[in-house]
């Protein structure tokens, strides 16, 4: 092979490499295009229960059965995740207990257990792949309640919760003017709600957000604005000397990572 043909050979090669190398940075450039704005409320949320699909549900999800005899099950799908997705999301009224029923499958999300169960629900893409991520908050307890942050990733069909804990106050998810998904503690009114199917929340104060960070979802919540807060500060304090060291033990448990 000649020294002519050599060279031909290799301005070929290169010229491969990079339309390949173009070709790969056009279509990330395309997958970030397509990534969805974030869905959520600004700052309240109201869940307006319903039987339609329950009984359909419910015979799909035979292996559950309800500590509460006279438990009812309820479809508590926002207008907004049922419009913009595929998710319904089922609640039974008495154990809290929540489901999402997606691509004919039914997933179980967040724990409830002396506990509000699902609180608030969102939407977003935040890996960027051009679908809906089931965004959510949920309480639940252990002797102290505490509120936790989930979603669903119907790419793996694989549930989350975020390891960090918010002690005493309840969440709600929402969506700021920069379309970041913000995590919010409630107002008080939210526990004068009678229902578990059927509620307003509202948010309070800012705490942290849930973002895409090294290619990883992550939540981040500021303890320090909770430990600031008067109301926080003084339910606790005006708990019996009982709880409150069950509080710090859990705390501490919390901080060591023993418990979540």
């Amino acid at each position: 092979m000649s020294v002519k043909t050599k060279h031909t050979l290799c301005i070929i090669f290169l010229l491969i490499c990079i339309l390949l190398v173009l070709f790969v940075s056009f279509i990330d450039m395309d997958s970030a295009q397509t990534a969805l704005e974030p869905l959520a409320p600004e700052s309240e949320l109201t869940i307006t229960s319903s039987r339609e699909q329950v009984d359909a549900f419910e015979a799909q999800n035979k292996d559950f059965k309800s500590p509460y005899d006279t438990d009812v099950c309820y479809n508590i799908t926002p207008d907004f995740i049922a419009d913009h997705s595929d998710y319904t999301i089922f609640k039974y009224e008495e154990c809290s207990e929540s489901f999402v029923l997606y691509d004919n499958c039914i997933y179980s999300i967040g724990r409830c257990l002396g506990g509000s169960g699902i609180t608030s629900i969102a939407l977003a893409d935040l890996n960027k792949d051009g679908q809906y991520e089931l965004y959510y908050t949920f309480s639940w307890g252990s002797g102290l309640h505490r509120s936790q942050i989930g979603y669903f990733n119907p790419a793996n069909k694989k549930v989350t919760v975020f390891d960090c804990s918010v002690f005493v106050s309840d969440l709600m998810l929402t969506v700021n003017e920069a379309g970041e998904l913000c995590v919010n503690t409630v107002t008080p009114d939210y526990y004068d709600n009678e229902s578990y199917v059927d509620f307003a929340v509202k948010a309070q104060d800012p705490i942290g957000t849930i973002a895409l960070e090294k290619n990883r979802i992550t939540a981040h919540i500021d303890q320090t604005i909770l430990d600031q807060k008067p109301d926080i500060v003084q339910s606790i304090e005006n708990s019996s000397i009982g709880g409150r060291i069950l509080y710090k033990i859990e705390r501490l448990l919390y901080q060591l990572g023993i418990i979540y």
